[in-house]
């Protein structure tokens, strides 16, 4: 079984025990459109067209290196900087089991930043969409590699009535034709392969060569160790948005790097 059915399963498992503790009704009952202006998400990135910008992503492990920073690690500290630092946005993964995180750490941080925040989880089920919008986010992340299209179509359409921005994530030429019979304006090039985790910024190249008259957002997501691999993906694509997760949380000097990064 690959790493992202086995993921997949143990999602389904997880939100149906969450289902029982909290169920939807009650979470939807105390949600509040007004609050929010919508695709918050998309208008940051729209608004940086001509310049780097970077989702800055917050967490704490990943199935293929495990833990990586300790478990008492400053989160908000971190998203503070990150702000301060010209980080357009910000992705928080929140699943438990492989990446040590949780939606509460989503709900904190968006009390103490006023940029973007995606929802970086495996989204299986309507509830996780509604959860979501009430803990904070304004995006979340829809995996073709991972939903058949009618899901995919549906949580999308959930997500935009929640005035809520989706990525729509692709990692081959088969996932970017599905995609384009989704109704979100921001495309994800995945280069890491999500049934094996490993990386190459490579798939952005070669899947921007499939692209034509693109009216998306787009966004290379992962694999990115420094400034050249931004810079390579730029010059051969001309794409500006970069989600950038692991290189950033193992920093030494994240106000230096992210200034590299961006300048």
């Amino acid at each position: 079984m690959s790493i992202l059915k086995e993921i997949y399963n143990y999602k389904l498992d997880f939100v149906s025990k969450k289902k029982k503790l909290l169920p939807q009704n009650n979470i939807e009952s105390k949600i509040s459109l007004s609050k929010y202006e919508g695709n918050f998400f998309s208008k940051k990135l729209n608004s940086q067209k001509n310049r780097i910008s970077i989702i800055g992503e917050i967490k704490k492990a990943s199935p293929s290196l495990g833990k990586f920073v300790n478990d008492d690690i400053d989160l908000i500290k971190i998203a503070k900087e990150y702000e301060k630092s010209d980080i357009s946005c910000i992705s928080i993964l929140t699943d438990e089991k492989y990446f040590n995180g949780k939606i509460a750490d989503l709900k904190k941080i968006k009390k103490n930043v006023s940029i973007p925040i995606l929802r970086k989880d495996f989204i299986v089920d309507e509830y996780q969409i509604y959860e979501s919008k009430l803990y904070g986010a304004d995006c979340i992340l829809i995996i073709l590699s991972m939903l058949k299209d009618n899901d995919a179509k549906k949580f999308i359409s959930i997500a935009n009535d929640l005035n809520m921005d989706t990525i729509v994530e692709v990692h081959n030429i088969e996932e970017l034709e599905r995609s384009k019979k989704m109704n979100s304006n921001l495309l994800g090039i995945n280069n890491r392969n999500l049934n094996d985790f490993t990386t190459n910024i490579e798939i952005t190249i070669n899947l921007m060569k499939e692209i034509e008259n693109n009216e998306k957002l787009l966004i290379s997501e992962s694999g990115f160790h420094s400034k050249n691999d931004v810079y390579k993906i730029a010059k051969t694509t001309g794409i500006n948005n970069y989600l950038i997760g692991e290189y950033l949380m193992k920093s030494k000097n994240l106000k230096k790097n992210i200034s590299n990064l961006l300048n």
